[in-house]
């Protein structure tokens, strides 16, 4: 079951990529996507695009098509209402054929009929020869995790990063971490999965749609892991362990911020023997920890939902790691200063205080958001490291 139900994910990711792939590449199909829909606390704008409406509805579509006792428990960070340059609100959705899907986006679209085509084309395609194919030894180990398809829910972030999408950068050009501090590179599509019970993530799927272009067309990659029960597997171990073992092997350890957040950019630079680097997306900087090229995760802030931490949380956590409440994570902050560096253990620690993802907060605005702040951390003794210099550093700020 759990073999089935990750490539599901997989499958509703991959045609998520394409798309959002598909849209940035037409310059003047994307012209007519955009629209904005307000302004962040930070006052940078906040932009909506049909590509995200869009791609957030063909990944529901296809999950509740796969798995069609998971019903409507499909949530994401858009609603599926757009207004097109006429003032009409438009509800997108796929329609059950290529004919019916076109023709409903040609009406978002001001009449284009060949983009609607194109993405219609694209919502309805068969990409499952593309994913790669999950090895003989995962497989083993995700046939002993049972999964109850009445206990789970999805979140979905179509494309976190939106900002870095807009502006459309791509740069060869990595920092001395290897972390893109803006660009495409910055853009994820990220699709969690939960248990509704406990709401511990249990499957994440992240794809980065712009990793590289070869012959002039977008490669993607994506990245997968699974937590359920005892059962820890991922695609890519191997990858984690080679960039942990390129870095130093002093414990000065890296933290990656947000470019807006000055209050971790105050907490991480007061830290001796930590370094700091910026980059764009909460899914992207997950995934520059998760992938080893840094240590941590910190935001301060409370613009981070749910949507855009379950599907790597799930990740981190099939690789020892976590992400955490930062406000809840610093009660424990006497016990990380008693302890030395080496024998800290913040998966242990903080087990209690990880993100939940079935739980809104009182907040009538935002009640999906992750109130307090959130710190993300790997396994390795770096990441103890990291945990403990911050932390204390959060604490005397």
């Amino acid at each position: 079951m759990a073999h089935e139900v990750l490539l599901s994910l997989l499958t509703a990711g991959l045609k998520a990529t394409r798309i959002a792939q598909a849209c940035r590449e037409r310059k003047q199909l994307f012209e007519i996507l955009v629209q904005e829909k307000g302004k962040l606390k930070n006052d940078v704008a906040d932009f909506k695009t049909l590509a995200d409406v869009f791609i957030q509805q063909v990944a529901k579509t296809e999950l509740e098509k796969r798995i069609p006792s998971l019903g409507k428990r499909v949530y994401g960070e858009e609603n599926n209402e757009f207004t097109n340059t006429l003032g009409e609100s438009i509800v997108v959705e796929v329609k059950p054929t290529i004919e019916e899907t076109s023709n409903l986006l040609a009406k978002v679209l001001d009449g284009n009929h060949v983009a609607a085509r194109m993405l219609a084309v694209e919502a309805h395609s068969n990409v499952e020869d593309q994913i790669e194919k999950i090895d003989k030894e995962a497989a083993e180990k995700l046939s002993m995790c049972e999964i109850d398809i009445d206990n789970i829910a999805v979140w979905i972030d179509p494309i976190d990063g939106t900002a870095q999408y807009i502006g459309g950068i791509y740069k060869e050009a990595k920092d001395k971490y290897g972390v893109h501090g803006r660009g495409l590179q910055c853009v994820t599509v990220l699709i969690g999965m939960y248990n509704i019970q406990t709401g511990l993530p249990i499957m994440g799927v992240v794809y980065q749609p712009f990793y590289e272009i070869v012959e002039g067309s977008w490669k993607s990659r994506c990245f997968w892991g699974v937590c359920c029960n005892d059962v820890r597997v991922n695609n890519f171990k191997l990858l984690h362990e080679k960039n942990v073992s390129n870095r130093s092997d002093d414990l000065n350890c890296t933290v990656i911020t947000s470019p807006h957040d000055d209050q971790a950019y105050k907490v991480v630079t007061s830290c001796d023997g930590v370094e700091h680097c910026t980059g764009g997306g909460a899914g992207y900087k997950c995934l520059c920890v998760i992938e080893g090229l840094v240590d941590g995760y910190l935001y301060t802030g409370d613009a981070c939902y749910k949507w855009d931490t379950c599907a790597t949380h799930a990740i981190l956590t099939s690789l020892g790691g976590s992400i955490v409440n930062l406000t809840q994570a610093l009660v424990t902050t006497a016990e990380c200063r008693d302890t030395t560096e080496t024998k800290f253990n913040p998966q242990k620690t903080f087990k209690h205080l990880q993100l939940l993802y079935n739980t809104a907060n009182p907040h009538p605005s935002s009640p999906w958001a992750n109130i307090g702040g959130i710190f993300a951390f790997g396994s390795s003794l770096k990441s103890a490291c990291c945990v403990k210099r911050v932390l204390i550093a959060v604490e005397q700020s």
